[in-house]
């Protein structure tokens, strides 16, 4: 039996910029609650292990290259799959990996590139049907010698490095590439968003974060004064906002624990109910929110051999797939990826906007007090387009 070299990479940079703005509608589907509730299980596991709790993901990118496997595997590989990425039926799951893979690889690349790429050992022959599925998830498919690992790291670390812009620029090294593998599966989403509300640079001060209940630090603290959707779910005992992106229907959502140290409980019940019903709940509070949220910027590489098991995917690692390649069964024996998210004010000046939401009021009347919103303890966030999880992650210090 030979192996399947599993690998996603992934980065994220929200940056600077002016681009017409149109505020959208956002729609709630099945496949979005879906990779929502598959979303909060990975991001959960991924900070329940990780020594540094601040971590990023991209939970898509891992659930699309497992679509894409389970295409070539059977039994309870499959199942397994399935049972993650929420689907009773394999054709329709994969359909909706295929649409989305299609939807985002479409889009500009100034903003936002998504790329699959499938690499072959040259002594192995890619299934027919599996490179047929490869292709309607719009990846590339090509030949590669695994027994020179030196040289196959240089060429995905070349490939990383073009889709992402330099960000990621070496996310294997020679002592990840197995010379006995068979096939590779890549996966870049690159996402350089431009905030709509623009946080202006020189309101910027250092501010007390806290840690936890004993300790507290002085960290760059962004401000912003506006009118923002909010909500708060008394269940989850937290507060949300959402800070929109130029780029149509793409959105960050900060979710702040009400305690101080309830950061690991709300990723808890997360990954039991997932985030979209509150997502779509948010709501105009009928004042400005007085923001303050620090500058960060975390790169996380995140070994996937220890996570997947725990969200009940780990026959892959065991149970050989037969409609991969021709010649073999295949296990998966590395499953990686390396995330890298940038928060700070860039396109503060780019185009003032003076009002996400207009709340109606008598023109006698004194306009309400900015509700205080001070995310200054660890929280989580979320990227999304539409109602579709891009990106995951949580900051603690």
């Amino acid at each position: 039996m030979k192996q399947i070299l599993l690998l996603f990479v992934v980065t994220i940079a929200a940056t600077m910029a002016q681009f017409e703005f149109t505020f959208p509608e956002y729609k709630r589907t099945p496949l979005g609650d879906t990779i929502d509730l598959a979303s909060m299980k990975l991001l959960k596991e991924i900070y329940d292990k990780s020594s540094n709790k601040n971590v990023i993901t991209s939970p898509l990118g891992v659930l699309t290259l497992l679509s894409l496997y389970g295409s070539g595997s059977e039994g309870k590989n499959r199942e397994e799959i399935m049972r993650l990425l929420g689907s009773n039926d394999y054709k329709e799951l994969s359909d909706s990996y295929s649409y989305l893979s299609q939807k985002f690889s479409a889009m500009n690349p100034r903003y936002l590139t998504l790329a699959n790429k499938v690499l072959v050992s040259d002594k192995f022959t890619v299934n027919d049907e599996f490179s047929k599925t490869a292709r309607s998830y719009r990846s590339e498919v090509s030949s590669i010698d695994f027994s020179e690992p030196k040289s196959a790291a240089e060429i995905i670390n070349n490939w990383s490095s073009e889709k992402t812009k330099g960000m990621i620029s070496k996310p294997v090294s020679e002592s990840d590439i197995d010379p006995a593998a068979a096939i590779a599966l890549l996966n870049v989403i690159f996402f350089q968003g431009h905030w709509h509300v623009p946080f202006n640079a020189s309101e910027t001060k250092r501010k007390d974060f806290h840690l936890d209940r004993s300790r507290v630090v002085k960290l760059p603290m962004m401000h912003l004064q506006q009118s923002l959707f909010y909500y708060e779910d008394k269940d989850m005992d937290v507060q949300m906002i959402e800070l929109p992106y130029k780029e149509t229907k793409f959105r960050m959502i900060v979710v702040v624990p009400n305690d101080i140290d309830g950061l690991p409980e709300v990723l808890k019940k997360a990954s039991e109910k997932g985030l979209l019903e509150n997502v779509f709940r948010m709501s105009p509070p009928g004042a400005d929110l007085d923001l303050d949220m620090p500058k960060f910027e975390i790169r996380s590489k995140i070994n996937l051999n220890n996570i997947l098991p725990n969200v009940g995917v780990s026959s892959i690692f065991q149970n050989g797939s037969t409609g991969i390649v021709k010649e073999s069964s295949v296990v998966v024996s590395e499953a990686l990826q390396e995330a890298f998210v940038k928060v700070d004010e860039e396109g503060a000046t780019a185009g003032a906007f003076t009002g996400l939401v207009a709340v109606p009021m008598s023109s006698l009347s004194e306009p309400p007090k900015p509700i205080p919103f001070k995310v200054d303890r660890p929280f989580m966030f979320v990227i999304l387009n539409d109602d579709i999880v891009l990106f995951a992650g949580t900051y603690a210090h």
